[in-house]
């Protein structure tokens, strides 16, 4: 339970898709593991020489927890999952997808060693403010049920829990993403009209506004959201491409 407001610190400020924001932003920091990846801590991967193991994919795949939220809502579905041979290809998928989000996190983590990616401290209390206050805003907590949290957590104090969140390297992935991927995109006045032109239709049938001026702004938030999302792909694809991978699963 130690990690679950860094957690959702990380998800708030990581631009990331959900493939790669998986390793660092799961909810379940100290939950119990699948023990059926977890024997012996085994590597089941290598990147560029830097070691997965059993361990870190079992706490990610973290199948048990998964059947067991399944069987709160179907008890026979989850005991299909866990008995059949269907279930087992649908679980095996969910582990070679899980250590595959892990790869990805390795090699950003690696692409920002390799840039110097570095954060003054001035950055890193900015980041976290940011991310605090929206914290605050989500959970409707005010400061005083935050710092009550952080106790229950286990964290001598916000000072603690701070140092915590500004030395997890996402957040320095997030500024190699920000700064190296998707810094320069842009959406032109054509691209939005032919996004509003291809889509009218629906808006109008859907009851919302169809003026230009006035879907404009929620336009060009979706489609620069697109294009950032196209652009993180494609630069995963190429530090896969350039490195040394290796799958022992």
């Amino acid at each position: 339970m130690k990690k679950i407001l860094l957690s959702l610190l990380l998800i708030t400020v990581l631009m990331v898709p959900t493939t790669v924001m998986a390793q660092d932003m799961e909810m379940n920091g100290e939950q119990p593991a699948d023990q059926s990846l977890n024997t012996n801590n085994q590597v089941v991967a290598t990147v560029n020489g830097e070691e997965i193991t059993s361990q870190q994919l079992a706490q990610q795949a973290n199948v048990n927890q998964i059947l067991q939220q399944v069987s709160q809502v179907d008890q026979q579905l989850a005991q299909i999952l866990a008995s059949s041979e269907a279930g087992s290809k649908v679980l095996e998928e969910l582990q070679n997808a899980k250590l595959d989000s892990i790869i990805d996190n390795v090699l950003l983590k690696q692409a920002a060693e390799e840039a110097d990616i570095t954060l003054s401290q001035d950055e890193k209390d900015e980041i976290y403010q940011q991310q605090k206050n929206a914290i605050l805003q989500q959970q409707q907590m005010d400061e005083e049920q935050f710092l009550s949290i952080l106790e229950q957590q286990g964290y001598e104090n916000e000072a603690a829990y701070k140092e915590e969140f500004s030395n997890n390297p996402q957040i320095k992935i997030n500024k190699l993403i920000e700064e190296k991927v998707i810094a320069n995109i842009e959406v032109s006045e054509e691209e939005l009209q032919q996004a509003y032109d291809e889509n009218k239709d629906a808006l109008a049938q859907s009851g919302q506004d169809t003026s230009f001026e006035e879907i404009k702004p929620r336009l060009e938030q979706m489609l620069k959201q697109q294009k950032q999302g196209q652009a993180i792909n494609d630069y995963l694809d190429e530090l896969r491409e350039n490195a040394e991978i290796e799958k022992n699963i």
